[in-house]
This record gives C-alpha cells, structure tokens and sequence, in this order.
C-alpha cells in the first residue's frame, strides 16, 4: 500500500501533473462518515440498539438473574450489536461508493482518492464539502435500516 502512494506521489511530482486538471481530486472519507446524514442514521441506529440492549440486561438484572446468566447474555447481545454494526458498516460503503462513482462521472473526475491514503495534497483538490452535499441531498432516510 505504502509503495503505490509513494509511486504516485513520486509520478506526479517528476511529471508536474496538474492533478485538478486531470480529474483527479480527494475526499476526506472520515469526515462524510461523521458529517453525513447517511452516517449519522448509521451512528443513531446503533446507539438505539445499544441503549436496547443495555435496558434489556437492566430488566434481567433486577428480576433477580445470576451474574454467570446475565454475562452470558451481555456477551450475546454484544455479539448482536457487532453484527449490526458490520451490516451497517457494509451498506454504507456501499452507498458511499455508489455515490462516489455517481458523483465522479457527474464532475468528470478520473480518479478520486481517499485523504487518509495520501501523504500531501493541496487542499484546491479537496472536494470533500461538495461531494458532503452531494451525498445528503440523494439520500433517502431509512435507507440503512432495511
């Protein structure tokens, strides 16, 4: 991984490629995952679950359950809540990357890359706050949940 960044970095840097130019831009892919709406959904849907759960194991707690029972089933609803999580983690890389390409064909990018992949880049090429809107406005609330 570290080779292929460095050969591009090292390419565009010999060859003075004008990376805007070229269709070639970043996204700061941390960033949509905690700004989005798609991602926030993702973030509010397991804290439910999570919450759930915790008022599930309160209920057993109080009507008198052992401790080797009640850890038993913390460690399954656990195991539950990882499961949702990776499930959601899923569809949403899914929608991202949908979205991505759509967004890409639609400014005529060739190549968009992560920002957490690369060494420097100039922030002009930066179009995280664009495709940021892109994003929520052609979501559809609900639609991790199915």
């Amino acid at each position: 991984m570290f080779r292929k960044v460095l050969s591009l970095v090292i390419f565009f840097a010999f060859f003075g490629v004008s990376l805007a130019e070229d269709g070639i831009v970043y996204i700061d892919i941390q960033k949509v995952v905690s700004q989005s709406a798609a991602g926030k959904e993702a973030q509010s849907v397991l804290e439910r679950e999570a919450q759930k759960f915790q008022e599930e194991i309160q209920k057993k707690q109080q009507a008198g359950e052992t401790q080797s029972q009640l850890q038993a089933y913390a460690a399954e609803k656990q195991q539950e809540l990882m499961k949702k999580r990776q499930e959601l983690a899923e569809k949403f890389m899914r929608l991202l990357q949908e979205n991505i390409q759509k967004f890409s064909k639609e400014k005529g990018y060739t190549l968009v890359v992560d920002k957490q992949s690369l060494l420097y880049a100039n922030p002009k090429y930066d179009r995280t706050d664009e495709f940021l809107k892109y994003f929520d406005k052609n979501y559809k609330k609900g639609s991790l949940k199915n």
